[in-house]
């Protein structure tokens, strides 16, 4: 019975509809093959990898990773068929040692350039799986590895044609739902709080259901957010603004339960600002929740600085002025001061959903200045230097994997293993920067690749002629697309027979898939031992080291920035000269940290029994991670709007105040800050300000992130 329960538990979280637009996929790229009299292998690859890396989101960001991996793939497959022409039979030790040298070059930088894009960090794994196909391909020459490219390409973009235009689908869809209609609860309440006042009637919000029904949906919604099954979460623009638009509105619901406390004691004129208040409040929550029901015709860009939605909510409100006491003007003026703080950050989020790109280098255009440079995380170079360090866990992994790369091509040459790169490509698949990581991926891959090598001979034994193999490869590539990302053995139990079927010497070769399964334990064994004697990592405890790692690095960044502004500079080389100093290792220092921490992120929330056990911090750790990089990017901003000397530019007390604030995170967080009014900037002294009031709010989600990942209530008290 229970066996029964769990295999109902698993098809419900099977990705079906996924798995059949693969199949759909892989079977045209196979029988357009057939038709033209082309080996199929290649162009079936090809249409499998393009949707296997398709998570869904805006169909820019999803092109260009599916364009990565269709170009990264294609030079990488070249790249090994060249290298393959030096391990031909009877190769001299130095063209293996040639071959080795080339290949642990390629796992390294390959690797590597992880660190430089989105794309790159979700394709870096096929990429060099597709050199591994290239170097053990029949076709060792530049001719036969061009035309596998091709036919690689091929299969891809017919692929990319169905995922982006026939049949596209969002998997964050269920999860953007939930919480646009936790958006649309918030709403209701609120604005029953201004009819209430408008009709002077009571009764709506008396009763505790409002409050109940709202909190349910707030954790349906973290459960929606938890259980969607996408590559690279921390990566991922919608799950990172998901998961800040929840915390936003588990902010507003806090708030929404004060508004309704305040209609006990307000008088008259009370009653009247109370209403106005939370009728503006209200139908701004609408508002988000309609972007988020259904993608805004203008992809979000009424939530951009100067977009309507926030010339209507922000711009053209006014500020409420700050006001001492506990009276009930006072209290409602310290609300609505919080809530548009919060509404700027749902609005952030919104406008980052849908564009697919969080807010980089928005300062320098709102305030019109020309001399601001572009944030530094958003360099390409920056981030590679950011991390090439030996205290990098990327750089450590890359070196890792090109040691591995070597060892496996050593490995293929003197155990003369047929179709050996196999070998090599569970290796490297097999290989994750964590140990604990590795050994669970590794075991995980043997027991899924010997029950699916048992499968794969008995199907090759049965099936008798090509329409046979195409039909079922066709149905283990659906199987297995369709299990990505619900359990990593199933997925490998039904990716085996797959490969192996698609790469058939000739029919009926049922011996061909104990080739696999060896292969698979070797290369498997070779990650192991690769993790256990290279730097070995530390465990999944690390992450909450390294999300205080990345608060203090911050923190040092903000000093950093103190003491640059104390430092005279002649003129501006000498100014420059003390950028490179004081500010650049610095900002190093907080993007190596906080790509450490994405790191760890990923590697956890890929694992679908951490997804489930950790619950609503993963949400919070998933905040806490996204306002890390916005934080720098604000710094350095900030930095260059305030030139050395200029003492009256910046408050440098606020400054000193927030670097003690982020050292103390994420354990105990302090009182949250006094409420920060959002206005239009019209001078350099308006911008400086903005940006402090910016910073002030990013570190406000940070503690309160903070405060719910210690397990705490959420509400910080003023």
């Amino acid at each position: 019975m229970k066996m029964m329960v769990d295999l109902r538990e698993l098809a419900m979280r099977m990705q079906w509809r996924r798995g059949l637009r693969a199949a759909i996929a892989v079977a045209g790229a196979m029988l357009v093959c057939e038709a033209f009299g082309r080996p199929f292998g290649w162009a079936a690859l090809g249409a499998f990898e393009a949707i296997l890396v398709d998570n869904g989101g805006p169909y820019r960001s999803r092109l260009n990773t599916i364009l990565t991996v269709l170009a990264g793939g294609a030079f990488a497959g070249i790249l090994g068929s060249l290298v393959g022409m030096l391990l031909h039979t009877g190769a001299s030790l130095l063209e293996v040692a040639l071959a080795a040298l080339a290949t642990g070059v390629a796992c390294f930088a390959i690797t590597f350039a992880r660190v430089a894009t989105q794309p790159l960090a979700s394709t870096s794994v096929i990429i060099l799986v597709l050199y591994f196909a290239g170097l053990g391909s029949s076709q060792t020459t530049l001719a036969g590895g061009a035309v596998n490219a091709a036919l690689f390409v091929a299969g891809g973009m017919g692929a990319a044609a169905i995922s982006l235009v026939l049949w596209p689908l969002d998997p964050f869809r269920p999860a953007r739902r939930s919480v646009a209609h936790t958006y649309a609860l918030l709403a209701a309440a609120t604005g029953k709080i201004a009819a209430v006042q408008a009709t002077g009637e009571r009764g709506p919000l008396e009763e505790h259901d409002w409050k109940r029904q709202i909190r349910m949906h707030l954790e349906e919604a973290r459960i929606a957010l938890g259980k969607t099954a996408a590559r690279a979460p921390a990566r991922t623009h919608r799950a990172r603004n998901l998961t800040v638009l929840l915390e936003t509105a588990d902010m507003l619901f806090a708030r929404a339960m004060r508004l309704n406390e305040l209609t006990e004691i307000a008088d008259e004129a009370g009653r009247a600002r109370l209403y106005a208040t939370t009728a503006w409040l209200s139908e701004a929550e609408n508002a988000i929740a309609h972007a988020l029901e259904q993608k805004p015709a203008d992809s979000g860009s009424s939530f951009s600085r100067h977009g309507s939605h926030r010339v209507q909510f922000l711009m053209r409100r006014a500020i409420p002025d700050a006001t001492e006491g506990h009276d009930v003007p006072a209290h409602l003026a310290d609300e609505e001061r919080d809530a548009r703080q919060e509404l700027e950050i749902a609005f952030e989020a919104i406008r980052a959903i849908w564009s697919g790109v969080d807010r980089t280098g928005a300062a320098r255009k709102e305030a019109r200045i020309e001399a601001i440079p572009a944030a530094a995380e958003d360099s390409i170079v920056e981030r590679i230097r950011a991390d090439f360090s030996f205290g990098s866990i990327m750089l450590r992994h890359a070196l890792r994997m090109g040691i591995v790369g070597v060892v496996d091509v050593a490995l293929l040459h003197e155990l003369h293993l047929a179709h050996g790169f196999w070998l090599a490509m569970t290796s490297i698949i097999v290989l994750q920067p964590s140990g604990s990581g590795t050994m669970r991926r590794g075991l995980q891959r043997v027991g899924g690749t010997i029950a699916g090598g048992m499968l794969a001979a008995l199907l090759a034994a049965l099936v008798h002629n090509r329409a046979g193999i195409i039909v079922v490869i066709t149905v283990c590539a659906g199987l297995t697309l369709a299990s990505f990302a619900v359990d990593y053995g199933i997925y490998a139990f039904f990716l085996t027979p797959t490969f192996v079927l698609m790469s058939l010497p000739y029919l009926r070769d049922w011996r061909y898939a104990s080739v696999r399964v060896i292969t698979t334990i070797l290369g498997a064994l070779v990650a192991v031992l690769a993790m256990r004697f290279l730097w070995p990592e530390q465990e999944e405890h690390e992450l909450s080291n390294l999300l205080h790692a990345g608060a203090l690095a911050d923190a040092a960044y903000l000093r950093a920035v103190l003491r640059f502004w104390k430092t005279p500079a002649k003129d501006s080389r000498a100014r420059l000269e003390l950028e490179r100093r004081m500010l650049a290792p610095a900002r190093r220092a907080c993007g190596l940290a906080s790509n450490a921490a994405e790191e760890t992120l990923d590697r956890l929330l890929l694992e679908p029994s951490f997804s489930r056990r950790a619950g609503s911090s993963t949400e919070h750790a998933l905040a806490f991670t996204t306002y890390l990089r916005r934080l720098a990017q604000t710094v350095t901003t900030l930095a260059a709007l305030v030139h050395p000397d200029d003492e009256s530019c910046c408050d440098e007390a606020r400054v000193e105040a927030l670097a003690a604030r982020l050292e103390a995170l994420p354990g105990d967080a302090r009182r949250s800050l006094e409420a920060v009014p959002s206005f239009e900037p019209t001078n350099v002294q308006d911008v400086v300000e903005l940006q402090m009031k910016r910073m002030e709010r990013q570190v406000l989600v940070l503690e309160r992130a903070a405060t719910a990942m210690t397990g705490r209530d959420t509400t910080i008290a003023r």
